[in-house]
């Protein structure tokens, strides 16, 4: 009894995994954008120590709900001695919706603030949220806000960021 169990367990899921492969490839699916590359305007606080700044990220989504990022940016400080470089890499969960994207995840990277002649390399991680909207077949906006925190003593505080952009979508 209990080995005629195991064998319609064992026929039966050998007969599911056969279904699901033979139903992706058998099923259309559309075409979906495989990323973006977009430049962004950057705006850190707090406003008193940052100036705006810029940058550039390079995106591709998985499974139509998953979003990779790369991205660099360059912020000056108040004052002409004072800058910060950072790049980071995000994990995001980015379900489309008709023309919007809106997206939530994590980022890490590594960050160098400089004032005057001191220097300083850290771990910069971030909380982020925001939004696409693609317009036409290539044109994307986005908009994002991201939590930062430093690892180490930074040399100049940044709590968060929110940065504005335009790109393609290929």
């Amino acid at each position: 009894m209990v080995t005629t169990r195991r064998r319609l367990c064992r026929a039966s899921s050998s007969f599911l995994v056969l279904a699901c492969a033979l139903a992706g490839v058998l099923v259309p699916t559309s075409p979906a954008a495989a990323g973006d590359v977009i430049v962004f305007v950057a705006l850190p606080s707090p406003t008193d120590t940052w100036d705006h700044g810029w940058g550039a990220a390079i995106s591709s989504t998985w499974f139509k709900i998953l979003n990779f990022e790369g991205e660099g940016a360059r912020l000056p400080g108040d004052s002409a001695d004072a800058s910060m470089t950072s790049f980071m890499g995000s994990a995001l969960v980015a379900p489309s919706v008709g023309f919007l994207t809106p997206y939530g995840g994590l980022a890490i990277g590594v960050s160098r603030q400089t004032l005057g002649p001191l220097g300083n390399t850290g771990v910069i991680r971030a909380l982020v949220v925001g939004l696409k909207v693609k317009i036409g077949p290539v044109f994307v906006i986005k908009g994002d806000y991201r939590r930062l925190s430093f690892s180490g003593a930074p040399l100049l505080e940044m709590t968060h960021r929110v940065s504005a952009g335009a790109g393609i979508a290929f």
